[in-house]
């Protein structure tokens, strides 16, 4: 039996928050704020550098930390924002003559500081439809607890490290040597085979009981019977650790039936569509929470829907997969659809945004109550799918939607920055702002819908957005798999 987290648990924290919210009303505040020391920030940085799990094995040091702080470490480590957060994934046939292998027998070092570090990570297996394998609700692609071609080895690149000189010195069955090239700049990790050697660092904890989650730089809270109704949601960066950032993380559907004249339809995360967890695949680096969506009309459910949450330490990826008997048959009648997956924000007045389409990918709009001229012309379509806001407490939101070139439809940009605009069931009225994707002109013969929607949490960039997206998640590592 699910049950909801209790709230004693959580009294003393909800208390801090509100001191701390009554303390630091601008984002002037910073300045304020009591950050870490520069020798125990010095101190800190030795020690990171030499055990890349070292801020997740002192994570209360995180809220210590200034964005200027945790700005720099990335910088001394020789990373970037986008390469801090990125999570490699290796499918099994990429590793050549290790399927077929036990999954138990294999684990993943770097090496820091001339030493072997075992690092965070995990192998996912996948079912015949491509999720992530979760006993009674698929057939698996190959067989339980062995590597096969589909499974997913999955680790931190900022877990990566040195260029092993002699594997025969570390006393381990090293088996292969993983090399991620990038902008010249090479780094490794090593697989090894028969070792007992494991890290014990978790960079993802999440609770199906509660259906709470928590990383080392964000958590959330969501609905026991309704996954996609987000109770909290916090980072642990900034002058704001812990306060609650996210009003909801909502999707909807809005539509005309026959004619554009007739009442419209609308279907909501908070009423009609109802999320249910059905199991949760964890691991060290990702939580990946299978879930079955039912959309219900009239108190009578429609149709289903399969949709998968991965839980990062700097990322939640959402993907679902609509299938709807009849959909051909259904479709010929929507007049004029759209589904809309979007953030609604809890005061970030102040925070900077821009998108894709843009009349300066590198500017921003301010988030201040009103449409500035700048706000007016920001869109999305199919090809330039990101939208990005940077909080004025020392963290970004980085987003993007990636629809198949098989699945014609127009997608564009939801953009609200309103105080004034309220919509029902929001804990805290207003758009501060709401950013998100409306999918729009659906074709008229689909079965079948597949949507990707990535949201990326990065410390404060420093950089426009155009940038980040050009030269940090277009500039992925290139990846050379090689025996030992």
């Amino acid at each position: 039996m699910r049950k909801k987290i209790s709230k004693s648990i959580f009294a003393s924290r909800y208390a801090w928050f509100f001191s701390l919210s009554v303390f630091l009303i601008s984002p002037g505040i910073q300045a304020k704020f009591e950050y870490l020391p520069d020798e125990q920030f010095q101190s800190l940085l030795k020690e990171y550098k030499k055990d890349p799990t070292y801020l997740a094995k002192n994570s209360e040091l995180m809220t210590q930390l200034s964005p200027e702080q945790l700005s720099s470490a990335i910088a001394e480590m020789g990373f970037s924002h986008f390469t801090y957060l990125y999570p490699v994934e290796l499918r099994g046939e990429e590793l050549g003559d290790l399927l077929g292998e036990s999954l138990e027998q294999l684990s993943v070092v770097t090496i820091r500081d001339g030493k072997v570090i075992p690092i965070p990570f995990q192998f996912d297996e996948y079912d015949t439809k491509g999720w992530v394998y979760l006993e009674g609700e698929g057939k698996i692609d190959g067989t339980l607890g062995i590597l096969d071609k589909n499974d997913q080895l999955v680790f931190m690149y900022r877990d990566t490290g040195e260029h092993l000189s002699t594997a025969g010195e570390t006393g381990l069955d090293i088996v292969k040597e993983v090399e991620l090239e990038r902008d010249g700049n090479k780094r490794y990790i090593y697989i090894v085979k028969g070792s007992s050697q494991r890290s014990e660092v978790s960079y993802v904890t999440y609770d199906f009981e509660t259906s709470a989650a928590k990383t080392t730089f964000y958590g959330f809270d969501t609905d026991t019977k309704n996954f996609l109704n987000f109770e909290d949601f916090y980072p642990l960066i900034g002058p704001m650790a812990g306060a609650r950032v996210l009003d909801s993380v909502f999707a909807e559907i809005d539509t005309g039936v026959l004619t554009r004249f007739a009442p419209r339809v609308n279907l909501n995360t908070f009423e009609d569509i109802k999320a249910v967890p059905v199991g949760a695949v964890s691991g060290p680096v990702k939580t990946n929470v299978i879930i079955k969506l039912t959309v219900v009309v009239a108190k009578v459910p429609v149709f289903k829907i399969r949709a998968q949450m991965n839980i990062f330490d700097q990322m939640l990826g959402f993907k679902a997969r609509i299938n709807i008997p009849g959909a051909d048959i259904l479709t010929r009648f929507l007049v004029e659809p759209h589904i809309y997956i979007a953030l609604d924000f809890n005061e970030q007045t102040g925070a900077r945004f821009n998108s894709a389409i843009s009349p300066d990918v590198n500017a921003w709009g301010i988030v201040d109550g009103k449409l500035s001229d700048f706000e007016k012309n920001l869109d999305i379509d199919r090809e330039r799918s990101w939208l990005w806001l940077s909080s004025p407490y020392g963290w970004d939101v980085f987003a993007r939607i990636n629809i198949p070139e098989t699945f014609p439809v127009g997608v564009k940009l939801l953009y609200v920055d309103d105080p004034n605009d309220e919509m029902k069931f929001e804990n805290f009225p207003g758009a501060y702002p709401r950013a998100g994707f409306d999918v729009y002109e659906l074709p008229k013969d689909f079965q079948e819908i597949d949507l990707d929607v990535q949201f990326f949490f990065p410390d404060q960039l420093g950089m426009g957005a155009g940038e980040f997206k050009e030269k940090e998640t277009e500039n992925l590592p290139k990846v050379s798999v090689r025996n030992i």
